[in-house]
């Protein structure tokens, strides 16, 4: 949301923070709100084992953490972690809500931003639905193609940030060996393209072999 990047300086402070680090715990109370800038932020719960469940990334343009700051939580629901070296904005939630309240315009863009969210998280509940592994991974990479990808040309759309097999297999519930065969046989099929951890989905081919499970129509920006 462009129009968050209007906060007055002096009542708003600029941070950078390093890969890895961790600027929520689950079950912390916040001070502050956040504002990313620059960078990815990784969104996860830990479950009974220990093991890493993804929610989600905030990306240049977003806010966390959400339910604390609309007064819907008391603390943060999930850990927040630089995936990469960020840039953040952290402000007092009062500040931040009457920056919203009084900026012409915002509450509008702000409802359009909370809309692609839930869109993109009932794809994201769709992939984890399924029982398959590849039909996980093929619904997974179509939430990620709308919610995390820049695009390229009508077909190709590159994601955002680096993204690693080991965090693709949290994000779905698959072990890394799993997620590296099945990402293996889609890249045959020229569903996606990978080089490290940089990723480009061919957004006809995800949909062709997603057949009455595509949600073409769907618009996020």
């Amino acid at each position: 949301m462009e129009s968050l990047n209007t906060l007055p300086l002096t009542r708003s402070t600029k941070r950078t923070i390093k890969k890895r680090t961790i600027l929520l715990y689950q079950g912390e109370v916040p001070r502050q709100a956040y504002l990313v800038q620059k960078g990815t932020v990784k969104v996860y719960r830990l479950g009974r084992n220990g093991d890493e469940q993804i929610i989600g990334f905030r990306m240049p343009g977003d806010m966390f953490p959400e339910t604390w700051l609309f007064n819907k939580t008391s603390s943060a629901l999930y850990y927040y972690e630089a995936m990469d070296d960020c840039e953040i904005v952290t402000v007092e939630r009062t500040v931040l809500r009457e920056h919203i309240e009084n900026t012409p315009g915002l509450e509008r863009e702000l409802l359009d931003y909370f809309i692609n969210s839930h869109a993109s998280q009932l794809l994201q509940i769709t992939a984890l639905e399924q029982s398959r592994a590849a039909d996980k991974l093929l619904l997974i990479l179509y939430y990620l193609l709308f919610r995390y990808s820049r695009k390229l040309n009508d077909n190709d759309f590159e994601l955002k940030f680096h993204l690693t097999h080991t965090t693709l297999g949290n994000l779905t519930g698959l072990t890394r060996e799993t997620t590296s065969v099945e990402l293996g046989k889609l890249r045959r099929k020229k569903i996606v393209t990978y080089s490290g951890t940089q990723f480009i989905i061919h957004r006809s081919a995800l949909e062709q072999y997603l057949a009455k499970e595509s949600f073409s129509d769907v618009q996020l920006d």
